[in-house]
């Protein structure tokens, strides 16, 4: 019974071991040479992507009256926090939106690549996205009919594989204001595809800035999962044993 048990053991510890390695490495990609994000015109980063840490930001799409504004701009950020980093993309157009102006898109990618700043951590093998929320920015008494929709997937824009939908929405057109519902991101998705709509219906809003945020997780290296598994194996050989 010992001997079946041990067996058993072992058997799953490897086969969990080969699932592990083979997540580990299966999305695994060259390390990308990307400038670092900085405080920028929204017009640099159209042309421009940049590395944040452990995650590329890439400008697909914009459109949207004055989206070509070089005044218009762009940071992202990253806080680290003990429940997990958090990247922050902050667009601030030039002036604030009103209901003169009409809807805003903005489409762009964000995945996880190994950051060349830290050598001995490879982040596509041990940092996960979480979740993530949107919010906006006000000024005084102008949070009315201000409308953010962040809708993301993990295949491509309008594609099937629907991640989930965050929406900043002003009270007095039906939302909670801001931030919007926190979305769960399921494991192993190394790359997001993110649509922003935002607008103003209200003649008295105004709109200064919206803001994306991502909120990651840590988690073991393949090897050490393999290390861990390798002991347990061990410490089921010398029970059969005895």
């Amino acid at each position: 019974m010992i001997t079946n048990i041990s067996r058993q053991l072992t058997t799953g510890a490897l086969a969990i071991a080969g699932s592990v390695a083979a997540f580990g490495f299966a999305g695994a990609a060259p390390v990308q040479a990307q400038a670092v994000c900085l405080p920028q015109s929204f017009n640099n980063f159209k042309t421009n992507p940049c590395r944040k840490g452990d995650k590329l930001f890439t400008h697909i799409s914009s459109t949207g009256i004055g989206i070509n504004d070089p005044a218009n701009f762009l940071t992202i950020t990253e806080t680290v926090l003990p429940l997990g980093d958090l990247h922050t993309v902050t667009f601030t157009p030039a002036t604030p939106l009103t209901s003169l102006a009409g809807p805003y898109v903005i489409d762009y990618t964000i995945e996880i690549v190994d950051d060349p700043d830290t050598p001995n951590v490879n982040e596509l093998l041990t940092k996960m996205f979480e979740a993530f929320s949107a919010g906006y920015t006000t000024t005084g008494q102008t949070d009315s009919g201000v409308s953010l929709n962040k809708t993301v997937w993990s295949d491509a824009f309008g594609g099937s594989s629907l991640v989930g939908t965050s929406e900043a929405k002003s009270l007095d057109i039906g939302g909670i204001g801001s931030p919007g519902l926190t979305v769960p991101v399921d494991p192993n998705i190394l790359k997001l595809y993110v649509r922003d709509t935002f607008f103003v219906s209200s003649v008295n809003g105004s709109l200064n800035s919206i803001t994306n945020d991502f909120r990651q997780k840590s988690i073991p290296e393949p090897s050490a999962i393999l290390g861990v598994l390798a002991v347990a194996g061990a410490g089921a050989f010398v029970r059969r044993k005895s």
